[in-house]
């Protein structure tokens, strides 16, 4: 989410935009996104935490931005944001107000899930009447939008991208990687994962896959509050040094490890999971991007790794027990990963190059 605003606020900086960039701040944080080159304004928004729920607390610069009359974007899912978006349009009735819908979420059992499950459906009742339009990341989201009863009409399509010396330096490592493909059942088969380490990412269930994937390496990439229990639960599910805990990695050794590694595995099954951003870096890469199919999650779109092996049969994992099974086809036919790997750099340059992003930026502002 952070990675599309930045984006987004960069896009609109150079075309001579009045940009500013709201992030709700609690006191033991700094300003985020410190690490991109930001180029437009950014303000905090003070505000206090309530579990994993910010409430902004009065300030200028809240103030200020509720009853502006520029357009307005609001990153949902977070029930402070659509609250403030509500304010905002009853500040004024006909300033331009759009929702970025990043992700549907999965309710759990019990009093949260009460409240999360409410939370969504006055999101959806929300966006199916009050903003200008909504905007999502796949043609999967924008189904499941239709069906939860925002007109389509009020929907724009506008999957993520990469920043520009992301994507050269992705061009420059398939350059490499492409003499490299032609690869034998005995070459080691990596697999890396990234991202961070969460109970919702189920990276649980990538290790105990691996034993019987037919893969010789596991690559982690990422920290978390999950980082200890993984590590002790790989420990003894592999020989030693078969599954690497790298935690966090700068974007030069990110790309260095992508270089060498031959399938990136997104293993949760959750629409929280949505889109992964992470896959695009992979597949500029040449890097083909495993994810679960779900019907409220554009993972698999993105991939796209069951139409590119569409003749082979090959069928993206529906449930947990298909992931070893889903991985171990790759490992054992070469030919099959070539393919794979060729389809995800012409997905890439196809779909979601920046150039396509540019321009459908422009479109939906129309």
């Amino acid at each position: 989410m952070e990675r599309v605003a930045h984006e987004l606020a960069t896009s609109w900086q150079r075309r001579s935009s009045n940009v500013v960039c709201y992030s709700l701040c609690p006191p033991s944080s700094s300003v985020p996104s410190e690490h991109l080159p930001v180029t437009y304004k950014r303000r905090c928004l003070p505000c206090v935490a309530f579990g994993r729920v910010l409430i902004p607390l009065p300030s200028r610069s809240l103030v200020g931005m509720l009853v502006a009359k520029s357009s307005l974007m609001v990153h949902l899912p977070c029930p402070s944001l659509l609250l403030l978006s509500l304010v905002a349009r009853l500040c004024s009735a006909d300033r331009p107000i759009s929702l970025f819908w990043h992700a549907f979420l999965e309710p759990e059992a019990g009093p949260r899930g009460w409240l999360v499950a409410i939370y969504q459906w006055l999101a959806l009742r929300w966006a199916a009447i009050g903003p200008s339009c909504v905007v999502t990341t796949s043609p999967t989201l924008v189904r499941a939008l239709m069906e939860s009863g925002v007109p389509e009409q009020r929907i724009r399509l506008l999957p993520c991208c990469l920043g520009s010396e992301m994507e050269l330096e992705a061009a420059a490592i398939w350059s490499r990687r492409q003499a490299r493909l032609s690869r034998t059942r005995i070459d080691p088969f990596r697999l890396i994962y990234i991202g961070r380490l969460s109970s919702y990412k189920c990276v649980d269930r990538l290790i105990l896959a691996f034993p019987s994937s037919g893969a010789s390496e596991l690559h982690i990439v990422g920290d978390g509050p999950e980082r200890l229990r993984l590590e002790r639960l790989a420990s003894g599910q592999s020989q030693i040094g078969a599954i690497v805990f790298h935690g966090m990695l700068s974007e030069s050794e990110k790309l260095a490890r992508l270089e060498h590694s031959d399938l990136l595995v997104l293993p949760s099954r959750s629409c929280h999971e949505a889109f992964g951003i992470v896959q695009l870096e992979a597949m500029a890469c040449g890097v083909p991007a495993l994810g679960f199919n779900n019907l409220r999650s554009g993972m698999a779109w993105v991939a796209g790794l069951e139409q590119a092996l569409r003749r082979t049969g090959w069928r993206s994992p529906q449930h947990p027990t298909d992931l070893s099974s889903a991985i171990n086809q790759l490992a054992e036919q070469p030919e099959w990963l070539r393919e794979a790997s060729i389809a995800a750099r012409l997905r890439y340059e196809r779909v979601f190059a920046r150039c396509h992003w540019e321009r459908r930026l422009l479109t939906s502002e129309a």
